[in-house]
């Protein structure tokens, strides 16, 4: 225990201090022990203003997949976007034959333009986005028949 040589009223004590735990600390004076309370100083109130979130998900595995949209699982010959963004151009109509790795799409992400290949040689079967509209990444822009 550290110990510290106090005067009150002109008389020198010798102190002893123990661990502070909780809210109170033993205290040895002149070789008697005393268990005294202790109340924390008082904070000023900090003006950083504080936040509090409250969570909205209790189990991780409740979060929802946020790459793609609710209910569309991509398949073979679907053009799925690399990245969320914005469609600025559709480059073919449904019925267009089209190459593999021929540009389909243009599409923004990023402050980017991005064209958008085909994944394989066949036909545009369906479109399932418009010009201009915003899409997540792993959004199934068309659909692909060979």
């Amino acid at each position: 225990m550290p110990e510290y040589k106090i005067t009150v009223n002109d008389r020198t004590y010798t102190v002893d201090l123990g661990r502070i735990l909780d809210d109170s600390v033993d205290v040895t004076l002149d070789g008697k022990t005393y268990k005294v309370k202790v109340e924390a100083p008082m904070r000023k109130s900090s003006k950083t203003p504080v936040i509090n979130r409250h969570r909205q998900v209790i189990n991780a595995a409740e979060v929802p997949d946020r790459t793609s949209p609710p209910g569309i699982t991509a398949e073979t010959g679907d053009v799925v976007a690399p990245l969320p963004g914005i469609i600025l151009k559709l480059l073919v109509k449904e019925g267009d034959a089209v190459n593999e790795g021929q540009p389909v799409a243009i599409m923004e992400a990023m402050k980017m333009e991005n064209e958008i290949e085909s994944p394989l040689s066949g036909t545009v079967g369906e479109i399932l986005v418009s010009e201009g509209e915003s899409i997540l990444e792993n959004a199934i822009i068309m659909k692909i028949g060979g």
